[in-house]
């Protein structure tokens, strides 16, 4: 992926964005409950939406000081703000290794840390968060429900991902692994929670809860997580305001994002510049993990790994042989970007995995 999707790209918040600015007042009452307020990132995303004016905002994480110092800087400017504390004990206090090692001299235990937290707890927050929704709201698919509602509620769940979910970092196998199986999962919680779901026989929805889901890289932003970092890299990557997320949180909780849902967002993308491209993420089903053939990758792979499809294909734009592929993938052309691609065997062919934007070629 080049540095960006569109242009311009930005490193701190901005008008269409900001809560305090063309955002005042979106939150208006909606509830908010955000997990790791107790500093950084989801310190910005709690302020953020407290200056959104929701009707209450619950701040959730493991440093109650954190959580404490939270509360008190946006105090008065929501009218409830409640905290949690989870006490963890030593072995999950970790968020996750960043070894530089290769998976072959990795600690498994330390390399499945990171699937642990990260998806592991992203799967069991949005499954309770769910399952609560149902449960409080009367939802026919959730047992004895309370039937607070005659109608249907909607939710909304925003993901940490992040752009190594795509991009190859030598050393950051089990982070990356876990990043992108966040935008897999988010992708599937919102096809499966994020339509309405009728019975065939009485015609009836079967779930008054409706929720919709969105990965969001936060940015390169430096963090307590990143402090095992080289000065160096953290000074060239690292260059992104936490409130640049935040607002951008913000924006994503919108009904008018909802054509963001189930895919995967970087938050220094302009999101008034994303929206004109509404028509095409739509048709195209971009921003979303892909199985593909691509013309250069495949010349640079080389004859060894040509022998694994069994469709021949035309290229319009070289007039000769696109390589050889299994029929179950489809070939795409990039438009005004540059690729990164993650390659994944696929028997019986070699695919490419890439959470590019991408526009089909063939269908």
């Amino acid at each position: 992926m080049s540095s960006s999707l569109l242009q311009p790209t930005h490193h701190d918040t901005y008008p269409f964005i900001d809560p305090s600015d063309q955002l005042a007042g979106s939150a208006k009452g909606k509830s908010v409950l955000i997990t790791g307020a107790g500093l950084g990132i989801g310190r910005a995303i709690a302020e953020a939406f407290a200056l959104a004016g929701p009707e209450r905002l619950v701040l959730v994480g493991r440093r109650e000081a954190g959580l404490r110092e939270t509360r008190e800087r946006i105090r008065g400017k929501v009218g409830l703000v409640g905290d949690g504390f989870v006490v963890g004990d030593g072995e999950v206090a970790r968020d996750c290794d960043l070894d530089g090692g290769g998976c072959a001299d990795s600690d498994p235990e330390m390399w499945w840390r990171d699937l642990e937290v990260n998806l592991k707890g992203t799967y069991l927050v949005a499954r309770r968060y769910i399952r609560a929704l149902r449960e409080y709201y009367g939802s026919t698919t959730a047992g004895n429900g309370h039937g607070r509602t005659e109608g249907k509620v909607e939710g909304r769940i925003i993901h940490v991902s992040s752009n190594a979910s795509w991009r190859y970092v030598p050393g950051r196998s089990s982070y990356a692994a876990s990043k992108l199986a966040i935008n897999s999962l988010t992708e599937y919680l919102d096809g499966e929670e994020g339509s309405d779901v009728v019975d065939s026989t009485t015609g009836h929805s079967k779930n008054t809860a409706i929720v919709r889901s969105v990965a969001l890289h936060p940015g390169g932003v430096d963090t307590d997580l990143a402090a095992t970092l080289p000065e160096d890299v953290r000074k060239r990557i690292l260059i992104d305001k936490p409130e640049l997320a935040a607002g951008t949180c913000v924006y994503l909780s919108l009904p008018r994002a909802d054509f963001l849902m189930g895919r995967f967002v970087n938050c220094t993308w302009d999101m008034e510049e994303l929206e004109k491209q509404r028509e095409r993420m739509e048709s195209q089903d971009l921003l979303k993990s892909k199985v593909m053939d691509t013309v250069a990758i495949l010349a640079r792979i080389g004859p060894p790994l040509l022998h694994c499809g069994s469709v021949q294909q035309k290229s319009e734009e070289t007039g000769g042989d696109n390589g050889i592929q299994d029929s179950r993938a489809a070939a795409y052309r990039m438009q005004g970007t540059d690729w990164w691609n993650i390659a994944v065997p696929l028997c019986p062919t070699i695919a490419l995995l890439q959470t590019e934007h991408s526009t089909p070629q063939q269908q």
